[in-house]
């Protein structure tokens, strides 16, 4: 009779205790595809619970070995225990077999249990970590602004090669802010630029702050209503404490809806 590698020896195997089987064993498992089959399902089995849970295992509790060593001792006792009812018992020479261990064959169902539910744990931790991933919901996307309006802003005449963008965008909480852009013009040394917003009729105009370098964004007035003031302007103005438009404009241009 052909003599298989022990279920236990194929369970470390597939947990990876590759010196848990004897040179002979391993010869054995390359060349019979029975327990060749047995090794392989059982390394998916401890490879998949291991890529699924390997960084949330904890050890088990002390009572889980306890039940295991309470266990295995009746059997451990038995393989002590002489012949039943006075009998004598027969020997392997008598009848011209192998003297085969009968505890110990007893024994591997336990054993095997023990290292099979070992990894079916390992498997159920790590499909416990992966449902759980899959049940919590992913993170929604932060909100953009949405642009509601937006500006070609072209040069007038002292100011010619001047270019200028602007856009309007509404913003997650509600809020407006406008985005210009400027490109083309140099400030002079004793001038800064300040970008305005100017009713189309001109009867008023509202200044939105001081564009520093070519790209600024500036919040537009709660309330404040973009079809009467629709003109975007940028201007030159001098250092003179006089917070009007200096009359200077460098580029303008209306909004339109984007």
């Amino acid at each position: 009779m052909v003599q298989h590698v022990d279920p236990e020896v194929l369970a470390l195997l597939a947990l990876g205790e590759q010196d848990a089987a004897s040179e002979a064993e391993h010869v054995h498992l390359r060349s019979c595809p029975q327990c060749r089959a047995e090794a392989d399902e059982l390394a998916v089995v401890a490879s998949r619970a291991r890529a699924a849970g390997e960084e949330t295992l904890v050890a088990p509790p002390d009572h889980v070995w306890d039940r295991i060593t309470a266990e295995l001792a009746p059997e451990a006792s038995a393989a002590g225990r002489g012949p039943v009812d006075g009998g004598t018992p027969a020997t392997g020479t008598d009848r011209g077999a192998e003297v085969v261990d009968l505890a110990s064959r007893r024994r591997r169902p336990v054993l095997w249990g023990a290292v099979a539910a070992g990894v079916a744990l390992l498997a159920g931790v790590g499909g416990g970590v992966a449902w759980e991933r899959a049940q919590s919901p992913l993170p929604s996307p932060a909100p953009t602004p949405v642009a509601v309006a937006e500006a070609d802003l072209e040069a007038l005449p002292d100011w010619t090669g001047s270019t200028g963008r602007a856009v309007v965008e509404e913003l997650p909480d509600g809020e407006r802010e406008i985005q210009v852009s400027l490109g083309g013009t140099d400030t002079s040394a004793d001038g800064y630029r300040e970008v305005w917003l100017i009713a189309e009729d001109l009867s008023g105009m509202v200044s939105l702050g001081m564009l520093e370098g070519d790209d600024g964004a500036f919040p537009v007035p709660e309330g404040l209503d973009l079809e009467r003031y629709s003109l975007v302007d940028v201007s030159e103005e001098p250092f003179d404490g006089d917070p009007t438009h200096s009359g200077d404009s460098i580029v303008r241009g209306g909004l339109q809806q984007a």
